[in-house]
């Protein structure tokens, strides 16, 4: 009899192990699944819903570089595992301030089962975000690296004095490019809120633009500039290896219902997701409502501080 106690003993061990297993990889699962819908749904935000192009002479026709789809499912899947990270890291610390029993794997399955919330809120955008107008916005500011401009004309000032440049092909380092007032004085963009306002400092301000490493080929010389400040260009085509903006305004600066809506969801989601791992932890833990809403609150407050939210 005692034999077969032992036995069923070590059963029902085995039995409740596996099912600990099964139900952590399950949470993996749906881990994973959270980062590939979230890093589609941006994937899908950035490349239909945004109209993104440059506001500075010269450039009006370059397409604005934007991130790769990999790019995009890489800081996607950056941002969960933070979310993870902090989640998991505000329970350790509670579990170790009150000195209770870690259950490490039923912690991180709870944690991972969480996620779920994130894969109903992201599916709920979709609609949502299909229904949204574009929303328009102009690069004012930007910095373009190994920049190579096509039958050019630039007339400028270097260290060494004022200097015109015609070449078929001038190759630069590095090029600050930015709208400013007559002065060079750059507008307070951030201050601009309605699309008057925009329109308005748009016309008072004019492109220019700082050169490093110049390099282009005079009568069969080549010839090189460290800096050149140029004022006034022209040339048939321009390309570079990388152009990151800077500085952007909004130019349909109406925000519709479904778009407040959008702007929503995304730290709700965040919230309740923090809301769920405090309900669980303190089911798990059989932890005080104090105690358990401290955990939430404090799993939020940081997943906000740091930006995931």
């Amino acid at each position: 009899m005692a034999g077969w106690d032992l036995l069923k003993g070590f059963l029902d061990y085995v039995k409740e192990s596996k099912w600990k297993w099964i139900k952590l990889f399950r949470g993996l699962a749906i881990f994973i699944v959270s980062a590939i819908l979230l890093g589609s749904y941006s994937t899908y935000v950035l490349y239909n819903k945004l109209d993104l192009r440059f506001g500075l002479r010269g450039f009006e026709y370059v397409q604005p570089p934007l991130p790769t789809f990999q790019q995009i499912m890489f800081s996607r899947v950056i941002q969960v595992i933070m979310a993870l990270g902090v989640i998991a890291l505000v329970m350790i610390l509670m579990l170790f301030l009150r000195g209770m029993e870690w259950k490490l794997i039923s912690l991180i399955t709870l944690i991972l089962h969480s996620f779920i919330i994130l894969i109903i809120f992201t599916a709920i955008q979709f609609p949502i975000v299909f229904n949204m107008p574009k929303a328009s916005f102009m690069i004012v500011d930007a910095r373009f690296e190994n920049v190579t401009f096509y039958n050019a004309t630039l007339l400028g000032v270097s260290p060494e004095g004022p200097i015109e440049i015609s070449s078929e092909t001038v190759n630069v380092s590095y090029a600050k490019v930015y709208r400013g007032f007559p002065n060079k004085t750059i507008p307070e963009w951030f201050r601009l809120t309605t699309r008057d306002d925009v329109e308005r400092i748009i016309n008072q301000t004019k492109t220019y633009m700082n050169l490093s490493s110049v390099k282009w080929v005079e009568r069969g010389v080549e010839r090189t500039l460290e800096k050149l400040s140029a004022l006034s260009w022209s040339w048939d085509k321009v390309v570079f290896s990388s152009g990151i903006p800077e500085q952007y305004v909004r130019m349909n600066h109406e925000i519709g219902f479904l778009e407040q809506l959008m702007g929503l969801l995304s730290p709700i989601s965040w919230a309740v997701i923090a809301a769920y791992n405090a309900i669980g932890f303190r089911k798990l833990y059989q932890a005080g409502k104090i105690h358990s809403t401290l955990t939430g609150i404090l799993i939020f407050v940081i997943l906000l501080m740091i930006g995931v939210v």
